[in-house]
């Protein structure tokens, strides 16, 4: 086994927006993080859709698999599925990236990549041959491509459900609970942000996630598109982009508005001096992007809680995953003026 990062403390500035900081940022300011480590496994067997690690004696392997939601090894949902088909047969070193919630752009740029990320910091572990990974959707296979794994390299995760390796190389998941380690910032940067791509002044951005209800979008969205058009923003869908073209346009982006979605992994390749404005539904509060954007140097984040009950937003903080947002034009456009 490789420790490949040790356990550490962060400390976080929360962010000042009048007239009051949401609880939430305050909740968040101090966060631990778990040690990351490397092992090889002889003879284990890998889960594709939960993203779970079992060793030769069918002993799962709890810090290798967290699974997001669970508080106990016993709620994986591995044990929803004790009696799986028979795992594919696989000769000599498998790398596993496969993990929970890969599907989404942002957990598979912090959660599967990164985990390539630790392997480079055990030199000392051999590198896999062979990869077992999702790569169903275009992002996926543009971002492992960009890791130097080519498409014969891996088995695909969501198509073989079950593997068994010869030696399968498991690294952890380095960020487990969210809380965006510095170095897998400045690792994302290193191999995806090309050379010589900076801010542009005057570049502004307004990030939208359509028109489909109960999906976190903006249901004023004309209107405040209006607005920001008055003031120089122009609309880009990053689900219709390719992941070089959303990095190099968050990283040329002066200013940036948008609700909370995955695409904000991309504030990774912003550049100082620039200004992110991240726009909630009262009832899904949740500070991961602030905690990103506390390791991109000169970015200032902002953000925005839409219109809605606060005392009921406070009951059901973490419940409204899905809920729309509507937003408080007079507040946004103040906000930007300051």
């Amino acid at each position: 086994m490789c420790v490949a990062r040790p356990a550490t403390v962060v400390t976080r500035v929360v962010p000042n927006i009048p007239p009051e900081v949401h609880w939430r940022f305050n909740e968040r300011r101090r966060a631990y993080i778990p040690r990351a480590v490397v092992v090889e496994l002889p003879g284990a067997r890998a889960f594709g859709p939960h993203g779970a690690v079992v060793t030769g004696d069918g002993s799962l392997v709890d810090e290798l698999s967290p699974f997001l939601g669970t508080t106990a090894p016993k709620e994986h949902p591995i044990f929803l599925h004790p009696f799986p088909g028979p795992p594919l047969q696989v000769a000599g070193r498998l790398g596993m990236l496969a993990t929970r919630g890969d599907t989404n752009y942002y957990h598979f740029l912090f959660d599967t990549l990164a985990r390539f990320g630790l392997l480079e910091q055990c030199p000392e572990i051999e590198l896999p041959t062979r990869w077992y990974a999702s790569k169903q959707t275009p992002f996926q296979r543009e971002l492992l491509s960009a890791m130097g794994i080519a498409p014969e390299q891996v088995i695909d995760s969501t198509r073989v459900l079950h593997v068994e390796a010869e030696c399968l190389v498991v690294p952890s998941i380095p960020d487990p609970t969210v809380q965006i380690p510095e170095w897998i910032v400045g690792f994302l940067r290193s191999r995806l942000l090309p050379e010589g791509v900076g801010r542009v002044p005057g570049r502004r951005l307004y990030i939208t996630r359509g028109t489909q209800r109960h999906n976190r979008i903006v249901t004023n969205g004309p209107e405040v598109l209006e607005e920001l058009a008055r003031r120089g923003f122009v609309e880009i869908d990053p689900g219709t982009m390719s992941v070089m073209e959303q990095v190099k346009a968050f990283a040329e982006a002066e200013t940036i508005v948008t609700p909370h979605g995955a695409a904000l992994a991309n504030l990774a390749f912003a550049n100082p001096g620039s200004l992110v404005v991240e726009l909630f539904a009262p009832d899904y509060v949740t500070v991961c992007y602030w905690a990103l954007s506390e390791h991109v140097p000169g970015l200032d984040y902002r953000y925005l809680v839409g219109e809605g009950n606060p005392r009921a937003a406070r009951e059901r903080v973490m419940a409204g995953i899905t809920s729309d947002i509507t937003v408080d034009l007079s507040k946004l456009t103040r906000l930007l003026d300051e």
